[in-house]
């Protein structure tokens, strides 16, 4: 048998060493995860964005929420490619790997986010006035990868008129 401040001192270690690992991983998941923006400093973003109220299903039911990025390109009626969408989403960290450009229909393939999709089409059309019908706008979905089982979804459109790039962001956990 030991001593209780033998005892003592051992648990007083485990203990010890049980909050350095928590901590540890806290920091490590911390700077793993990226963090993305989705609304520029001097953009205003269209009323279709900000009234929608739709939610991405997914395992943690989120809600869309608006985006409105300038982007050189958009008046040119250029798409971000991953490189171009990462630098636009996430300044600090490189994001491009885990990007990858979806369909519409790939992915809301039961139409159940079909309000989302109009909302988009609805911002863009308008703002350039009468010059674009709503259903002649183009949708975009990029898929991505910010965590181990975190994934984001930018439902996006060129705004050509203004040159920025509109849309929604979802946040979904798929594990």
């Amino acid at each position: 048998m030991s001593s209780d401040d033998a005892y003592m001192s051992f648990l007083d270690k485990a203990n010890a060493d049980l909050d350095a690992g928590k901590s540890n991983s806290t920091a490590q998941s911390s700077s793993s995860a990226a963090g993305t923006q989705t609304i520029h400093t001097d953009v205003r973003v269209p009323a279709p964005l900000t009234s929608i109220d739709a939610y991405y299903v997914s395992e943690t039911d989120e809600p869309f929420e608006p985006v409105a990025l300038k982007w050189d390109g958009a008046s040119r009626g250029i798409w971000p490619d991953a490189s171009r969408l990462s630098s636009l989403i996430s300044p600090n960290k490189d994001l491009s790997s885990a990007i990858e450009t979806l369909s519409p229909a790939s992915f809301d393939p039961r139409n159940q986010y079909a309000s989302a999709l109009k909302a988009v089409r609805a911002a863009v059309a308008q703002g350039s006035g009468d010059s674009v019908d709503e259903s002649a706008v183009d949708i975009k979905v990029y898929r991505v990868e910010v965590g181990s089982s975190r994934v984001e979804y930018f439902v996006l459109a060129l705004d050509v008129e203004r040159g920025l790039v509109l849309g929604l962001r979802a946040k979904a956990i798929e594990s």
